[in-house]
């Protein structure tokens, strides 16, 4: 298996997440889709006085290189409050989570630069384990206020129980994705966004015609004006508020396979590039996927050359 987590000072984007008010319907559509998800789980935070609901809950597509989230709300915590708040605004993707190797140093960074970063929280989850036991995935994330990062729950994490997390049987969907390779989001000034997720990242972004790019030792951010995005990723919808996370960019090792499950779970599929096919999720889910072959480079992507 790929290596999924970072060593020393790399940073992986890690996964992405969609808000979804109904779960149910939104896994239902990720499996008809061909994707593997794992059991609903809820989060939990633990604290010196044991373990607390977080109020959130998840069902993931693991991938060979990070995953994706589908993520709900289940009780009444700052977090779900902050749900209810980004799902107002519209349905679909609301949070990027980048890994690291050394929490503590991330911390220091990012209020050196003033991002106020929150006490570091030890995320947990039950996971089953591959024999049928019941282990505990264990996380620490560092969070900023919303106002500092307003482009969603933007987040840095340290991963403790890879192989908790990744297991074999959850890597092998019936629709060829296996990578997460990157996020385009709209927003209204570009190079000031891409500078602050640079600055928060500890990384130099870089302009490329009308966008920015901030890339990682795996993965990249692309920022774009919303008036642009018909040029730039022709087919992704126009954002219906800014700023906004409008699409991933997927790896597949089949990419014909990929679009029959797609489509036959009915995507609706546009194709943006040699080799690349983008797809536009129902409302239930939000968001666009671009689809490229796994093994191809970042400037295979459209919207990232």
């Amino acid at each position: 298996m790929t290596r999924q987590l970072p060593e020393r000072d790399e940073i992986f984007l890690d996964h992405v997440a969609s808000f979804v008010p109904d779960l149910d319907r939104a896994a239902a559509l990720y499996e008809r889709i061909g994707f593997r998800l794992t059991p609903f789980t809820e989060q939990r935070n633990r604290t010196p006085e044991g373990l607390v609901s977080a109020g959130m809950a998840n069902r993931c597509a693991m991938l060979r290189e990070g995953y994706l989230e589908l993520l709900t709300a289940v009780g009444d915590t700052e977090l779900a409050g902050q749900f209810h708040a980004a799902t107002g605004r519209y349905v679909g993707l609301h949070l990027i989570a980048f890994s690291l190797a050394d929490p503590q140093a991330a911390h220091a960074r990012l209020a050196e630069e003033g991002f106020r970063p929150k006490p570091p929280v030890t995320l947990t989850r039950p996971v089953e384990g591959p024999e049928g036991e019941v282990g505990e995935a264990r996380f620490t994330v560092l969070r900023v206020p919303p106002e500092t990062m307003p482009e969603g729950r933007i987040q840095v994490l340290q991963h403790h129980t890879e192989s908790l997390v990744w297991q074999g049987r959850h890597l092998a969907h019936d629709n060829g994705v296996v990578a997460l390779k990157g996020v385009l989001l709209a927003v209204p000034d570009p190079q000031e966004t891409a500078e602050r997720f640079g600055r928060f990242l500890g990384r130099r972004p870089k302009r490329r015609d009308a966008r920015w790019l901030l890339e990682l030792q795996r993965g990249i951010c692309v920022f774009v004006v919303p008036e642009d995005l018909e040029t730039v990723a022709p087919g992704v919808p126009a954002a219906a508020t800014s700023p906004a996370i409008v699409a991933t960019a997927l790896g597949s090792s089949d990419p014909g396979l990929t679009r029959e499950r797609f489509q036959a779970g009915g995507l609706q599929a546009t194709a943006a590039g040699s080799g690349e096919t983008l797809y536009r999720f129902p409302p239930e889910v939000g968001g666009s996927a671009s689809v490229v072959p796994a093994e191809a480079p970042l400037s295979a992507l459209s919207w990232a050359s």
